[in-house]
């Protein structure tokens, strides 16, 4: 099974930080991670990393699902508004379990980062589960009389 995080929130309430924290906590709990695409800009970026042998496309704008999908990745984080283009992308992806995270409005900066560290946190934990969760069994070896 394959699975996409979808952090879905309004305008300007935090999704790319929140993005950008969830990379940088992924590569610091797996410094073994192989980074085998990143493209930043000021605002967005967009990576893909192998940890533990899963491929995990990840991408602040949300408009890179065909090229994730072509990776071959095995997950996939993507920043969605409340709905137009990505949304439908999302809702139109077929092979993906997907999970929807809200990504709440603050009023207050300070508040903003916090509740987007709080928001990476969350996805990483999510990232993490399906890691530990679908590790294939291993190999059995066949005896010759079998």
């Amino acid at each position: 099974m394959k699975y996409l995080l979808a952090l879905s929130g309004k305008k300007n309430s935090g999704k790319s930080q929140t993005i950008r924290t969830a990379i940088e906590m992924l590569t610091d709990n797996y410094p073994d991670a192989t980074i085998e695409h990143n493209h930043t800009t000021k605002k967005d970026i967009q990576t893909v990393l192998t940890i533990n042998g899963w491929k995990i496309g990840i991408d602040s704008q949300g408009g890179s699902l065909d090229s994730f999908v072509n990776a071959d990745c095995d997950v996939i984080v993507c920043a969605t508004r409340t709905s137009g283009p990505t949304v439908n992308a999302v809702k139109a992806l077929q092979g993906f379990d997907v999970q929807w995270i809200e990504q709440p409005e603050q009023s207050q900066a300070h508040e903003q980062i916090l509740r987007s560290i709080a928001m990476a946190r969350q996805i990483v934990e999510r990232v993490e589960a399906l890691i530990r969760s679908a590790k294939p069994a291993p190999a059995r070896t066949m005896s010759a009389g079998a």
